[in-house]
């Protein structure tokens, strides 16, 4: 394992999960921009189960798959019945498993321990972001859609950055949508004020390089 991952500490087995909120925005912008998505990859997954299951309700998929670095994650996912594969996001070999899915979440620790607390400016986040959609656009030849997780901190300033560094590799790929994820939920399902949960960047082949710039619409859903 990497030691420069800021992976969870297992021993305590709390860590940042995505909340209900988060993945029903992400559905809906799913099904705006890519109706016709089939496959979906989630790499730096964590504990899966939770998108797996509304991803499998909500749209046609055929197919989902997770990648992480923690073989005890990944252990505990297969046992819940989530297909799921441990390496190193970074590993070209491991990520070559994942570039015929049509869009692939990439959510590296965005803070450390992965704690949800303890958090993380754009280029201290491990592994970098630039990192992996080199591997993925210019070495492996991508041609999907890659949804990059971010940390609230991001600025124009970090996006505008990452896309001159993809479109370098490739001028086909542009930033269809930058998302401002606003939630009144924890991982855990409590509700608190409204409050900035991520940065998302939508880069694509497919879509249209548009630059949209978008904030949530927050609807309360408890995890009951």
């Amino acid at each position: 394992m990497n030691t420069h991952y800021h992976t969870p500490d297992l021993t305590r087995w709390v860590f940042a999960r995505t909340n209900y909120q988060t993945i029903d925005q992400r559905v809906a912008i799913l099904r705006e921009l890519l109706p016709s998505v089939s496959s979906i990859a989630d790499i730096c997954c964590g504990d899966c189960t939770r998108q797996r299951e509304i991803y499998l309700q909500t749209l046609n998929l055929e197919s989902y798959r997770g990648l992480d670095i923690c073989p005890e994650i990944v252990e505990a996912n297969q046992a819940k019945g989530v297909e799921c594969v441990c390496g190193d996001a970074l590993d070209i070999d491991v990520l070559s498993q994942f570039q015929g899915f049509d869009v692939i979440f990439f959510g590296p620790p965005l803070s450390v321990d992965c704690d949800g607390h303890t958090l993380l400016g754009f280029r201290q986040v491990v592994p970098g972001f630039d990192e992996f959609l080199r591997l993925l656009f210019a070495e492996l030849g991508y041609s999907g859609t890659v949804v990059c997780i971010c940390p609230k901190s991001t600025t124009m300033g970090d996006a505008q950055w990452l896309y001159e560094q993809v479109r370098e590799l490739r001028d086909d790929v542009g930033l269809r949508l930058i998302h401002y994820s606003i939630t009144t939920l924890t991982g855990d399902g409590e509700i608190t004020e409204p409050r900035l949960k991520y940065v998302v960047l939508w880069l694509s082949c497919r879509l249209t390089d548009l630059w949209e710039v978008r904030k949530s619409v927050m609807e309360e859903k408890n995890s009951a």
